[in-house]
């Protein structure tokens, strides 16, 4: 007995592929694990306009922090073309007052210039964070984890940070990234949605073929 159509049919083999799980890539950026170089950072495509950021500390390094003089962001990075984006969801202890939509000129060691740094809250050993630092990059207009790119002195990311020995400066990434293959799932709403009109195409193949037949 024939109960679906050709046209009903393709409807729900598009609403089937829909379901099916969607791969993205996200890219891991790993310090050189030397000395202060010890952060790591890893790009989440979270969707077409939104990259979440998260910078950790790893072996050899203990807090990041603000010191010295002159400008030493706890965290910097650069987007290809230096968009105007917005930043959310920023982990405690930063806050919105940490964020600056700026470039700035790092020193001590000079790494560059970066197109937007974040702030620790406070200077010194006394308002140390041992991380990690996670925050959204949001751009209207689209942003990919590829937008992230290196700046003219070859350094994809810099942090202020302190070692186990006391020791601080600012630090970089310069190594290039390795690919995080995930799978996104459908959220349950989503699922329930497609659920109910792969039932609804086929209940009204179901009704026109016994319309066809009565006829």
């Amino acid at each position: 007995m024939r109960i679906l159509n050709k046209p009903v049919f393709g409807f729900i083999f598009c609403a089937l592929s829909v379901l099916a799980p969607q791969a993205k890539a996200d890219l891991s950026f790993v310090g050189s694990q030397a000395g202060l170089d010890a952060f790591n950072v890893l790009l989440q495509q979270v969707s077409t306009t939104d990259v979440k950021v998260t910078a950790m500390l790893s072996a050899g390094a203990q807090f990041f922090v603000n010191t010295g003089n002159g400008n030493h962001p706890v965290f910097a990075f650069n987007i290809n073309g230096n968009p105007a984006i917005s930043i959310a969801n920023l982990s405690s202890p930063w806050g919105a007052g940490n964020i600056h939509l700026v470039s700035a000129i790092t020193n001590g060691p000079d790494l560059g210039t970066f197109n937007y740094f974040i702030d620790n809250p406070g200077n010194g050993a006394s308002a140390h964070n041992a991380g990690p630092l996670s925050f959204d990059v949001i751009l209207a207009s689209g942003l990919t984890v590829n937008d992230f790119t290196r700046n003219t002195n070859g350094y994809y990311f810099a942090a202020d940070i302190a070692n186990s020995g006391g020791a601080t400066g600012e630090s970089g990434i310069s190594v290039a990234p390795t690919t995080v293959n995930q799978t996104s799932v459908p959220e349950a709403s989503s699922i329930e949605i497609l659920i109910f009109l792969l039932l609804s195409l086929a209940g009204v193949g179901f009704i026109a073929d016994k319309r066809l037949k009565a006829s």
